[in-house]
């Protein structure tokens, strides 16, 4: 006799016993086979969980010199466990003492606790006040991770004033887009797409893919084409928005 799933074998002594067998059979199989589908799902997304922790992992081992991406962090970190196993492997990855640190805040920025990361970048400031570029990674921080918007615009601000860079505006226009500041945006997206200096830069992508956003939350159709560009120019650059709710 062939094998029969538990729910197929269930509703059959479910027919044999009842008095109006198929009704019951029926919704009781429909029922069994809704639970075990979700029973699948929760099995598929777990075993996705596992494969980015170790893929995190991997990185850190085989490229010690790489900074750890947001992507694959907010994938990977799922629980104080898994944040913990990527700390221990970095602090057995050969790096310097000081990117282990720094890697590490960002492990537990993708746990949700910015604050230590945040405040890395921002003492940097404080410190240092000569280094102009300094300024524009504390607004990077909180533009390309989503985090701290309700500060973010002031530091991105701070960051222009010290070093108006083609980047900065990038990452003030991505700060605008996620506070739906849409006409700031664009124009922040303009201006570095026409900075001359900006142009082979690789983040002039991420500038055509935010003015397409900007563009096609004011109503303007244009944005589909700046979308398609800058991902012809970097596939991955969508992912990068959609990272910190940035959608089309």
């Amino acid at each position: 006799m062939g094998y029969k799933p538990m729910c197929v074998n269930t509703a059959d002594k479910v027919f044999r016993m009842s008095i109006k067998p198929w009704g019951l059979a029926v919704a009781f199989t429909i029922a069994c086979l809704a639970v075990t589908s979700v029973a699948g799902q929760e099995i598929a997304i777990a075993r996705q969980k596992q494969d980015a922790l170790n893929h995190v992992i991997q990185v850190v081992k085989s490229q010690p010199y790489y900074a750890l991406s947001w992507h694959d962090l907010k994938l990977a970190v799922t629980d104080e466990q898994s944040a913990n196993y990527i700390k221990d492997a970095l602090i057995h990855s050969g790096r310097s003492a000081a990117d282990i640190m720094e890697q590490s805040l960002w492990v537990d920025a993708a746990a949700g606790h910015p604050e230590a990361a945040l405040a890395f970048y921002d003492d940097n400031v404080t410190r240092h006040p000569e280094d102009k570029s300094l300024s524009n990674t504390a607004c990077w921080a909180r533009a390309a991770h989503g985090l701290d918007l309700n500060n973010a615009l002031k530091v991105c601000d701070a960051a222009l004033a010290a070093n108006r860079q083609g980047y900065t505006l990038v990452f003030r226009g991505m700060v605008e887009l996620q506070l739906g500041l849409f006409d700031q945006s664009l124009r922040d997206f303009n201006e570095a797409l026409g900075d001359k200096k900006f142009q082979s830069h690789p983040m002039l992508a991420d500038a055509a893919y935010g003015r397409g956003i900007a563009r096609i939350r004011l109503g303007d159709a244009r944005g589909q084409n700046d979308i398609e560009t800058a991902i012809r120019a970097k596939h991955h650059v969508a992912a990068s928005f959609e990272d910190i709710g940035i959608t089309q």
